[in-house]
């Protein structure tokens, strides 16, 4: 499987391009030139020109409740890291690398189902913290349809190697 050290390096990639994108559009948010392009960071549910407006109360607030989703999608692409070395070692069908599957799965929903949130969240905290009136913006997007069908689909793939390793522990009492 000489691929796998290609996915983890993406693996690796994801979660560091995933920290500085956070950093950038919470403390950053200012326009970026790269060239003769205009380069902006901002949160979901927000524009950078509202970032830079926010009070350091707020934006501070606002990065602390964004933060879970991120720590979660961490975890996931810990768990594909973990799923990816048993592969590497050939464990296609032992229990860990089941588990490390449904973990990411898990884990990937939960982030999506934090991420879809946490506008909200912001919203309401917002809401107290401020005594104003601020918008409580929720979405969903397909992208977002298509992480769950993909979630899904991941749940089923490790139904199947567990079943696949039940039948092959089977076979061996027969031999």
């Amino acid at each position: 499987m000489r691929y796998i050290p290609a996915l983890r390096a993406l693996v690796l990639l994801l979660a560091v391009v995933q920290a500085v994108y956070f950093l950038l559009a919470w403390l950053l948010p200012e326009v970026g030139h790269v060239g003769p392009v205009n380069v902006e960071f901002y949160p979901k549910a927000l524009e950078a020109s509202e970032v830079v407006a926010l009070p350091a109360t707020l934006r501070w607030s606002g990065t602390a409740i964004a933060l879970p989703p991120l720590l979660v999608m961490w975890y996931a692409l810990w768990r594909l890291d973990a799923l990816l070395c048993a592969f590497a070692a050939g464990r296609m069908f032992a229990l860990a690398t089941i588990g490390h599957l449904k973990g990411f799965a898990g884990a990937m929903l939960a982030a999506l189902a934090l991420s879809i949130i946490e506008p909200a969240v912001r919203g309401l905290a917002w809401r107290h913290l401020q005594d104003a009136t601020v918008h409580v913006r929720i979405g969903i997007s397909t992208e977002e349809l298509s992480v769950v069908l993909v979630c899904g689909l991941f749940y089923v793939i490790a139904a199947m190697m567990h079943e696949g390793r039940r039948l092959a522990e089977e076979n061996e009492g027969f031999v």
